[in-house]
């Protein structure tokens, strides 16, 4: 059984309300680095900057992380990226559903070792069970969903969030 819990058009709005929480909490700040967590971290952060960079004088740099859980293995879709740049930088980390807070973790675990100034974190869905102690600061929609129940965020041309 596969429920509709979000349309494209209540995604937009989700992700509106986020980008402007970013900015109003981030309101004192010239730059944010945005870091979209592949696959689908890559629209949600896109959409974000896109949002952020209009409607405020915030400059947005954005980076991709691919990240492998199982070999606890983290790439930069951009194989030049300086992770050395994070160093001083306010960081917001984007990905659609936090479900355990694992991916969220070996993500955060990466961008700590070169130390930022601040890390705040952005989803879509929030999930009310994790693993890890992981709060996120921004979120668009929270889920008391069971671990049974898996959420799936389609996104293209009719984009979705599901449970299932």
């Amino acid at each position: 059984m596969k429920n509709i819990v979000l349309d494209s058009n209540d995604i937009k709005n989700k992700i509106n309300r986020i980008s402007f929480e970013i900015i109003e909490k981030n309101y004192d700040k010239q730059e944010l680095v945005v870091v979209g967590l592949l696959p689908n971290g890559r629209y949600i952060s896109e959409e974000i900057c896109d949002i952020i960079n209009t409607n405020s004088d915030i400059s947005t740099s954005i980076v991709f992380f691919d990240i492998d859980s199982s070999n606890n293995k983290i790439t930069c879709e951009d194989s030049n990226f300086n992770f050395k740049s994070f160093k001083d930088k306010s960081i917001v980390v984007i990905d659609d559903v936090m479900n355990t807070g694992s991916t969220m973790i070996y993500a955060l675990n990466k961008i700590l070792n070169y130390s930022p100034y601040q890390i705040q974190v952005g989803v879509l869905i929030e999930r009310n069970y994790k693993n890890f102690p992981i709060v996120p600061d921004f979120k668009g929609l929270e889920l008391s969903t069971s671990p049974e129940e898996h959420v799936e965020v389609k996104l293209g041309n009719s984009p979705k969030v599901l449970i299932i």
